[in-house]
């Protein structure tokens, strides 16, 4: 007899099935993919987020501006719902600030539009529309933050109440000669919290701004620089502000560890006091192509700060005083979200990565299961180690007994 699975696949080549109808394709023993879920139509994946025994991402659909969210069964790629988004201009939220799963909300944005989802049934919540631009989403204690900025005048903080929506300004930085930032366009980034000694809440965040006019050190128009801040949400007032900790900077959102806050600069890593704004210490990431402001990463594993750069090297530094743990300057460039499983460090770039975070010995190199674009984030099962990572054409879920060096 002909195995049914052989024969669902069969019927599907006779007759033909639109790519998102047929079933999730059955794979056979040994092999490094355990299903295989079909998309409408090639293009950017979101960021995948393991919940509940599902896996739940996004990608275009077929028609014009329609954004289709998926959520799978983790085990058989069966579908458990899903949801269609259509606004009127494009909506392609792919990095990991433009995806977030948080508690059983998942937070899906771009420059203009955040969509607030359910994720145990797909329901949008609510959701928001800003007249001008914003630079990314986080969450911090139940509350989204973006903020906007403004025909080179003004930036904005505002959060929300992930729960209903409601919409609250915290602070401004303007464009100004006489103002914190001096003469220089704002662009406020996503902060992380910090508690002071006196149990206020501190915002601790990166101003990020631009001289349009302005002559920068290679002596060309055009001068970026990080400005580096801190609010204190509790008495809604500056704690402290330090312009021009370095030029260039990266969109990453800090990390943060006790009293400690770490941002990724010009070439440097940078090691904060949230309490007055002083450099603890910075580490050198290197004058290499790639090594300043390109979509880098920072993230704490254990003793160490992970710092990657968008070139082929990967860092680890001891978080509390600086000094380089190891180096792996073979993996990859373009990172875009690095995500933690078992001690290990995991992002796509042409393939799969894993870097042992304790060795830095690269684990899994560039790992492909199509000759697709392998350069999305990658999400696992918590317990059984299943990745799941898109190649642009289809979602996959992978063995990783399966997937070698």
């Amino acid at each position: 007899m002909i195995n049914t699975s052989i024969l669902i696949l069969l019927v599907a080549n006779l007759f033909g099935c639109k790519r998102d109808d047929c079933p999730p394709e059955p794979i056979t023993a040994q092999s490094s993919v355990v299903w295989k879920k079909g998309v409408e139509k090639s293009g950017l994946t979101s960021t995948p987020h393991y919940y509940n025994g599902t896996t739940i991402f996004g990608h275009k659909a077929k028609e014009v501006n329609n954004y289709l969210v998926y959520c799978l069964d983790s085990e058989t790629g069966d579908s458990i719902w899903q949801t269609r988004i259509i606004t009127p201009f494009e909506f392609d939220p792919f990095t990991g600030q433009m995806s977030i799963l948080y508690e059983n909300k998942l937070i899906l944005s771009t420059s203009k539009r955040m969509f607030v989802m359910n994720a145990d049934n797909g329901d949008i919540l609510w959701n928001y529309t800003d007249p001008y631009n914003y630079a990314g989403t986080c969450i911090i204690d139940g509350y989204i933050y973006i903020a906007d900025f403004v025909l080179r005048e003004t930036s904005t903080m505002y959060r929300f109440d992930i729960n209903t929506g409601a919409k609250e300004e915290l602070f401004t930085i303007k464009h100004g000669k006489d103002e914190l930032g001096g003469d220089f366009t704002p662009k406020l980034l996503m902060p992380v919290k910090w508690v002071h000694p006196s149990g206020d809440e501190i915002l601790v965040l990166q101003n990020r701004s631009y001289g349009h006019d302005k002559i920068g050190p290679d002596g060309m128009y055009g001068y970026s620089k990080m400005d580096l801040m801190a609010y204190n949400i509790t008495a809604d007032s500056i704690l402290w502000y330090r312009y021009e900790v370095d030029n260039f900077s990266s969109g990453a959102r800090p990390a943060i560890d006790g009293n400690k806050v770490y941002f990724y600069g010009d070439r440097h890593a940078y090691c904060i006091n949230p309490l007055n704004g002083e450099t603890r210490w910075k580490y050198f990431i290197g004058d290499g192509p790639e090594d300043d402001f390109n979509t880098a990463n920072i993230l704490i594993i254990g003793d160490k700060l992970i710092v990657k750069p968008d070139n082929d090297a990967m860092h680890a530094v001891d978080k509390e005083t600086g000094e380089r743990i190891w180096l792996n300057e073979n993996t990859a460039s373009m990172p875009g979200l690095l995500t933690v499983h078992q001690d290990a460090i995991w992002f796509s770039s042409g393939g799969v990565l894993a870097i042992d975070a304790n060795t830095g010995k690269t684990l899994i190199d560039q790992y492909k299961a199509s000759n697709g674009s392998w350069i999305f984030p990658v999400a696992h099962h918590p317990t059984n180690g299943t990745i799941f990572t898109s190649d642009a054409t289809g979602f996959y879920c992978l063995n990783p007994t399966y997937v070698k060096k």
